[in-house]
């Protein structure tokens, strides 16, 4: 794993350490915030573990409450990572790359690498890998999602949006419906960014429902797209394999997912125009093989929410069963390779993660949701807002690929002059804007 290069320099990982920043306030109090969280929920979920596992359970559940207490006073008082205590899944590789950080992650050698001072995105990813730890070597929860009750009612508690997307949805994806193949791209794609705005991780758990459709926001938040290359998708990417010349029966389109709840429900419906209207035959979606920043979207998540679409109302049981047909046919395919849930940058996955990377080469388009995601683009560094996209993406680019992000993170690439001067004008020094989750 690579630890430093020429590019710390240029643009520095964000790191916590520096007071103001969107990252000192996620490791002061957004972690915290989530570990308290766990401890609240196991505290009130007792009774309900007892009965379902036994009594034998509550010495689980008192060995979580002593690891998380632990946690908690770890990360407010900035002492240093710990070492995972199990080699399964990525267990081994997580303490080979502590191991690496602790050895050259500074600078200088007069510092460790502790929650404040680690480069955010690495200690962000133990923190999550950690807490997946603590239950996964217990005699009874270890497959126990402990985000699962807040995934599930972001999306209960968005059903009218859900199903306002789905009725868009079955209108323009008809087989009669009077419209050209390449209407609606547009707003389904802003549909799909403009979901990711009711993010868990965001606000620690908390309920955080739009008032908004992401169909409204589509058109009636087009002020606030700080970048918008919809067009040249269409004109490079989308039109070409929409008219197919060549008759391909092949072509495929990844999206690697982001949160569960109303957004997940807004990328099947992306997933669902695109084989509907002609622009691929197969969608793979990917999300993360464990419980992941609160809100990630992981296998039991996916099948739950096509099963739930019901719940929604008549044209989202429609497009339900739509994508129940889909999946057996295997058109949309969920996978989740590790790499998702590694810490590392997306333009080193051909070193960590060759056979996943080779798979992608295959792809005709590959769409990353989220601000997850975007970071690990761009190294979740502090790039220069003029840096070209792909400069910031330091050569990764195993086929075409669109990253539909709301900015929730210090770390953005590619802005062009007249944006940055309208930002400066809007916000002078004031970097809100770049973690409200208001901008994309």
């Amino acid at each position: 794993m690579n630890i430093t290069d020429e590019y710390d320099h240029l643009a520095p990982k964000l790191i916590g350490k520096k007071e103001g920043t969107f990252a000192y306030y996620t490791v002061r109090d957004r972690w915290p915030k989530i570990v308290t969280s766990l401890v609240d929920q196991l505290a009130r979920r007792r009774a309900e573990l007892i009965e379902q596992y036994g009594t034998g359970v509550e010495r689980d559940i008192a060995d979580i409450l002593e690891k998380f207490a632990k946690l908690r006073y770890e990360i407010m008082t900035d002492k240093a990572l710990c070492n995972l205590c199990e080699d399964r899944l990525d267990g081994r590789k997580w303490r080979e790359m502590l191991n690496d950080m602790r050895t050259g992650i500074m600078p200088n050698d007069t510092e460790e690498l502790t929650y404040f001072k680690g480069p955010w995105l690495f200690v962000e990813c133990f923190l999550y890998r950690y807490i997946y730890s603590a239950f996964l070597i217990t005699n009874h929860l270890g497959q126990m999602d402990y985000f699962e009750e807040s995934k599930k009612k972001n999306f209960m508690d968005h059903l009218p949006q859900i199903e306002e997307s789905a009725a868009f949805l079955m209108k323009i994806s008809a087989k009669d419906a009077p419209v050209h193949e390449l209407f609606g791209i547009n707003t389904i794609l802003k549909s799909s960014l403009w979901g990711n705005r009711a993010d868990m991780s965001l606000t620690g758990g908390d309920d955080h429902t739009m008032k908004m459709s992401s169909i409204a926001a589509s058109s009636k938040l087009a002020d606030y797209v700080l970048i918008d290359d919809v067009n040249e998708l269409i004109c490079k990417v989308l039109g070409p394999l929409q008219i197919n010349e060549k008759k391909l029966k092949n072509r495929r389109v990844d999206i690697v997912l982001d949160n569960a709840g109303v957004e997940l429900a807004g990328d099947l419906v992306l997933a669902e125009f695109l084989l509907a209207r002609g622009f691929a035959d197969k969608v793979i979606v990917h999300g993360k093989a464990i419980p992941w920043f609160v809100s990630d979207t992981t296998e039991n998540d996916f099948n739950w929410t096509v099963d739930q679409l019901k719940e929604a109302g008549p044209e989202s049981t429609k497009f339900g069963e739509q994508l129940k047909k889909r999946i057996e046919n295997m058109e949309i395919i969920f996978k989740c390779d590790l790499f998702w849930i590694s810490p590392h940058p997306y333009y080193i996955m051909e070193k960590e993660a060759p056979e996943l990377f080779e798979e992608l080469t295959s792809s005709s388009l590959l769409i990353f949701k989220g601000d997850l995601n975007y970071r690990k683009l761009v190294g979740d560094r502090d790039w220069d807002l003029d840096t070209s996209f792909k400069t910031a993406c330091r050569g990764f680019a195993p086929c075409p690929f669109f990253a539909l992000r709301t900015l929730k993170a210090e770390t953005v690439a590619g802005l062009s002059a007249a944006s940055i001067d309208k930002l400066l004008a809007k916000f002078d020094e004031d970097n809100s804007w770049m973690t409200s989750g208001e901008n994309s």
